[in-house]
């Protein structure tokens, strides 16, 4: 049953939720993060920053003396995406007063929403619950303008939600970008698996959850910018749809990653292994209709997909 209409707090109301915390992820080029960590220490009680380079970005170096209530870690990109939330979670649990919710953040997200997203009363009715695990945003490209299409998973088949909805609606899946998590969930459900680096971590933290009973939820009525790859939009039999854009080396790990998720969820999930098939499927197309290398991008495709499905490692 979904829960009644919120009665949301004026986009103007920022108040200080002390028991959050913010793990904000850069890698690659950084841009100056000040105004960004100065908006987020009036929401939240900490934040950790964590330079994801292989080697310590120097102009991250001045934040650690800076009065914000922030944490700078270096992670060095070992295990990828999910070894820099890792090392957070490991940060924020050995304080004094661990966390009550954590919210991960994307650099190429806007985290502008998240203050009137957490004053929203359903989402804080949801978080409340011991049987959620995280509550999200929607999302929206910033390249293709185009709003996330969540999804509603059963045991034999997958089906896409409208893209543009209201309310709160229970999902199969987020992106871990400006979803909040209860800490308590996260601890049931483990650490992120680093063998997956980066695409479908998020993914496969979610089907945990699904596996033990806790609930991921969308809520329609706020939503951020966010950029994933370079997305491309393109209409195939009058529909909308976007091409990642992504570079080979990518569509390598997206494809390998995808199936090996099918290989381990798909007995207990058959809906989830056909929706590996789709995605897979999806990948091809965009880059056929819609990217350039698509010779290149195929075969690396294809490579990642059989060792997806034969190996456990990236080739």
């Amino acid at each position: 049953m979904l829960e009644p209409e919120p009665v949301s707090a004026p986009a103007s109301a920022i108040a200080l939720h002390p028991g959050i915390a913010a793990v904000l992820v850069v890698h690659g080029l950084v841009r100056d993060l000040r105004p960004e960590l100065e908006r987020l220490a009036q929401v939240v009680g900490r934040i950790v920053l964590v330079d994801n380079n292989e080697h310590a970005c120097t102009e991250l170096q001045p934040l650690q003396h800076s009065p914000l209530p922030l944490t700078l870690l270096q992670g060095g990109n070992v295990g990828g995406l999910a070894g820099a939330y890792n090392r957070a979670l490991q940060s924020l649990n050995a304080g004094p007063v661990p966390p009550r919710e954590v919210v991960f953040i994307d650099q190429d997200s806007d985290s502008a929403v998240l203050a009137r997203f957490l004053a929203d009363a359903q989402v804080q009715a949801l978080l409340a619950r011991n049987d959620v695990a995280a509550v999200a945003p929607a999302y929206r490209d910033r390249a293709t303008g185009l709003r996330a299409r969540y999804i509603e998973l059963g045991r034999w088949r997958a089906q896409h939600m409208q893209r543009e909805f209201e309310g709160a609606r229970p999902v199969a899946f987020i992106i871990n970008s400006m979803s909040v998590w209860r800490c308590a969930a996260l601890e049931q459900l483990g650490p992120f698996d680093e063998t997956l680096a980066i695409d479908h971590v998020d993914t496969e933290h979610c089907l945990r959850a699904r596996r033990q009973g806790l609930g991921i939820w969308v809520h329609g009525s706020h939503e951020f910018a966010h950029a994933i790859g370079q997305r491309r939009r393109y209409r195939l039999f009058g529909r909308d749809l976007q091409a990642t854009g992504h570079g080979p080396a990518r569509r390598l790990l997206i494809a390998r990653n995808t199936l090996l998720l099918a290989r381990r969820w798909g007995w207990r999930e058959p809906g989830f292994a056909w929706l590996c098939l789709g995605r897979l499927a999806y990948e091809a197309v965009g880059i056929l209709v819609a990217e350039p290398q698509a010779a290149t991008k195929l075969a690396a495709l294809l490579r990642g997909a059989l060792a997806g499905l034969f190996t456990h490692r990236a080739p």
